[in-house]
């Protein structure tokens, strides 16, 4: 999503309630949805809004519906000078959990990462599973912290990476104690050896919103 003339964070909440409600009226089945702000400004968007699927089917159904019973150009009238969209950059990414959450995380807001990486000559997806298993001994990180790979379910013209990370906190103070504890491990320089990531191993942070549950 890209900001609009008219772009406030009013506005951005009714349009919050129009799409929720219009979601209820189609009986779309969702998990819930996200909107994901980067922590260092992005020219090609400035957020991104993350739909939490129960499945392909419902992502399909919800879908249909939307485009064929004037949902679409209602939302478009409804968001015009405020934000808007491009589909062509839109994807659909199957996630596994690696770890869940000790406790679930009400408060609305979290933090997350993202990393995009392959493997090192000599590595594979059997490293990676080792690696896990190796990070599930780790019982210390905060009751927020969970994390999943997600499978991308689209087809590019561009090199698809081996994996995608993506971990999961209550807050940033949350994820500096966590990686803390995990950089006092030997698993960082594992992960060094196994694989490489983009645009770096730092990965690439967002400020999440909860904005349907």
């Amino acid at each position: 999503m890209n900001v609009g003339p008219n772009f406030t964070a009013e506005n951005l909440a009714s349009l919050i309630d129009i799409w929720n409600n219009m979601l209820d009226e189609m009986g779309c089945s969702l998990n819930g949805a996200n909107i994901l702000t980067p922590k260092v400004s992005n020219e090609a968007y400035d957020f991104i809004w993350v739909h939490l699927w129960t499945s392909l089917k419902a992502r399909d159904d919800c879908w249909e519906t939307w485009t064929t019973k004037n949902y679409q150009s209602s939302w478009d009238g409804s968001i015009d000078g405020i934000m808007n969209y491009d589909l062509d950059n839109v994807y659909l990414f199957k996630p596994t959990t690696g770890r869940s959450p000790k406790k679930q995380n009400i408060s609305g807001t979290f933090v997350n990462t993202f990393y995009f990486c392959n493997f090192n000559n000599g590595y594979s997806v059997t490293d990676l599973d080792i690696y896990q298993k190796e990070l599930l001994k780790i019982n210390s990180f905060s009751d927020l912290h969970w994390y999943v790979t997600l499978e991308p379910m689209f087809d590019s013209d561009e090199p698809q990476v081996d994996f995608i990370w993506l971990d999961l906190w209550g807050s940033e103070a949350d994820k500096i104690s966590d990686q803390k504890i995990w950089q006092n491990t030997d698993l960082p320089s594992k992960v060094n050896k196994m694989a490489s990531c983009s645009p770096s191993m730092e990965g690439v942070s967002f400020m999440g919103t909860v904005i349907r549950r």
